[in-house]
């Protein structure tokens, strides 16, 4: 089986931290119908970027 990329987030405008100070929060949320959303959000700022997967084979 091969493991494949369907999307990729990209989470911009972090203020520079040390490591291990900034947190994210990380959602996945598969339904019904196979669609994956993902979301990523930077508690600090309230930034947030999504993305829908669908399987558009």
């Amino acid at each position: 089986m091969d493991n494949n990329v369907p999307g990729k987030v990209k989470l911009t405008g972090i203020p520079p931290a040390p490591r291990g100070v900034p947190q994210i929060e990380i959602t996945f949320d598969t339904d019904a119908n196979g669609i994956h959303n993902v979301s990523a959000v930077d508690k600090s700022t309230g930034k947030e970027n999504k993305i829908t997967i669908t399987n558009d084979k």
